[in-house]
């Protein structure tokens, strides 16, 4: 897994997965450990390079790349990730291991189209957009084969969380508390655990066998 954001699913599928070995890669440092000394097939990292970016994107990718390379992953998860992986990036992945699989957890509804043919919900913060204007929040978990953001083939997509469902909860009041940062990692948090978990390990299961 790669992230920005201490929200996402890698901890909490290592938890329900133990047959797993998940690595997180964190591309910031936050004021906590998330590390968890029972569960011994959870590893976090971080690789806090944001000056290298700054100044040269494919030095830093490179280095990523290398950086991911030494855990030899099967799958790459980008969950939550605010950088957009290049091309060089994906071809040094497929180079180094032509059956690896490259996906993006992206929190927001991939199949709307406004009249131009184009995916509303896509990009960053994809999900406040999304929860402001239909009240509900749906994942699409799609392959990134080039650096073209979004636009791999989609391969899964999750049930929707309503706002109904968060009022229920007691986890959001009205659709505009999504704004507020805080508010806005507990429910997607919610919508993790309980849309997403059981969907991804289908997902990965499936990408595994095939």
């Amino acid at each position: 897994f790669i992230s920005s954001s201490f929200v996402n699913l890698a901890k909490l599928f290592a938890t329900n997965n133990l047959e797993y070995d998940v690595f997180l890669i964190l591309d910031r440092r936050f004021p906590f450990d998330i590390e968890d000394d029972n569960l011994e097939n959870f590893y976090s990292y971080v690789f806090d390079k944001k000056k290298i970016f700054e100044k040269d994107k494919e030095k830093y990718f490179d280095n990523l790349s290398l950086f991911i390379n030494e855990f030899n992953p099967d799958i790459i998860i980008s969950n939550n990730f605010s950088k957009l992986f290049p091309q060089s990036f994906i071809d040094f992945q497929k180079f180094r291991n032509s059956n690896i699989k490259i996906i993006n957890i992206h929190h927001a509804d991939l199949r709307i189209l406004n009249e131009k043919k184009e995916m509303i919900y896509k990009g960053l913060n994809a999900d406040i957009k999304e929860f402001l204007d239909e009240a509900m929040i749906i994942t699409t978990i799609h392959k990134i084969e080039n650096e073209k953001m979004d636009e791999g083939e989609k391969i899964a997509f999750s049930h929707e969380t309503t706002l109904k469902e968060l009022k229920q909860k007691s986890i959001l009041h009205k659709t505009e508390d999504i704004i507020n940062l805080r508010i806005r990692n507990v429910v997607l948090s919610y919508h993790e655990r309980t849309k997403v978990l059981r969907l991804l390990k289908k997902v990965i299961d499936n990408l595994l066998q095939n």
